[in-house]
């Protein structure tokens, strides 16, 4: 795999919205509707109120007589047609655009964008393909960023059970090794070895980045220097999946006397060893992006 993050190919799965491309795609309905202006509304316009003079009724009469009624719809019935195949085509990209942007985990409660901006960048909370459905609903119904991690505290099993399946369908070859120690990550979790698994996790997941990017591309998915992370400067699957990664990485000096956080963090996690930042939440929190990240690259690796 290349170490640059690649733009879908041609003719698989649909890209990122692209509004100007959207906009040029309605460019031959736009014209349609011009002609059929120019050749039928304007010169049936014309004959009426070339006739409104004569008197109401005959006007009315002329608008409704059978020559103008064929003429009409001979003209619209192009025009139905025309609509009716661009609709059912527009209707099937967004169907297309819709699985490819939400993995199964989203289909069905398709976060906003203000959504994955508030749980992905205010929260950390990874949502590509875990956890499942139900969690997934649970977070996006409760009412603070509090509730929504008492919500994975409560759900941890389901969510782990949520992880695995998702890490035993990674079947890509060169992500055999890091797949094994993510099902570490589930095994230490279910007999509530929760530190081993945070740190075991903690550095699967900077294993992953050094090994799948350039440094000057994890730069831009991890750094805190220039600012906040732009869901906008990258295409959506990896705006959605690496935005939490990009929270994990808030920076961390213990030399400048930075306290402890108490959310997962993967500096904290490697020099902050402490009661402040390993639990078991934490541990649930990355092994959640973990999973995550890990299947973004067995899809990217298979196209």
């Amino acid at each position: 795999m290349s170490n640059e993050v690649e733009e879908p190919a041609e003719g698989s799965e649909p890209e990122s919205v692209d509004l100007y491309g959207w906009l040029r795609g309605l460019q031959p309905m736009m014209d349609y509707y011009r002609r059929f202006t120019v050749d039928v509304v304007r010169p049936l316009t014309e004959s009426y109120m070339a006739t409104a003079n004569i008197g109401r009724q005959i006007a009315q009469q002329y608008v409704e007589s059978a020559a103008v009624a064929a003429r009409l719809r001979e003209s619209v019935e192009p025009l139905h047609a025309h609509m009716r195949q661009y609709w059912h085509n527009v209707f099937a990209t967004l169907e297309s655009l819709k699985d490819y942007i939400y993995p199964p985990n989203l289909r069905e409660a398709q976060p906003s964008i203000e959504q994955f901006e508030q749980f992905l960048l205010e929260e950390g909370i990874p949502l590509m393909w875990v956890p499942g459905p139900k969690v997934v609903r649970a977070l996006l119904d409760a009412p603070d960023a509090v509730a929504r991690r008492r919500i994975i505290g409560r759900r941890w099993r389901g969510i782990v059970n949520d992880c695995e399946a998702v890490i035993v369908g990674v079947d890509h070859p060169d992500l055999k090794d890091p797949r094994n120690f993510a099902l570490d990550c589930v095994a230490a979790l279910r007999d509530e070895h929760n530190n081993p698994a945070q740190a075991l996790a903690a550095n699967l997941l900077d294993s992953l980045m050094r090994s799948h990017f350039q440094d000057a591309d994890r730069a831009k998915l991890t750094s805190h220097r220039n600012g906040k992370f732009d869901l906008n400067d990258h295409e959506l699957r990896v705006a959605f999946t690496f935005a939490p990664v990009w929270y994990a990485h808030a920076e961390y000096w213990p030399k400048n006397g930075d306290p402890i956080p108490r959310v997962f963090g993967r500096h904290p996690s490697a020099h902050g060893v402490s009661r402040s930042q390993y639990s078991r939440i934490n541990a649930v929190y990355g092994l959640m992006l973990v999973t995550s990240v890990l299947k973004f690259f067995d899809v990217e690796l298979e196209r």
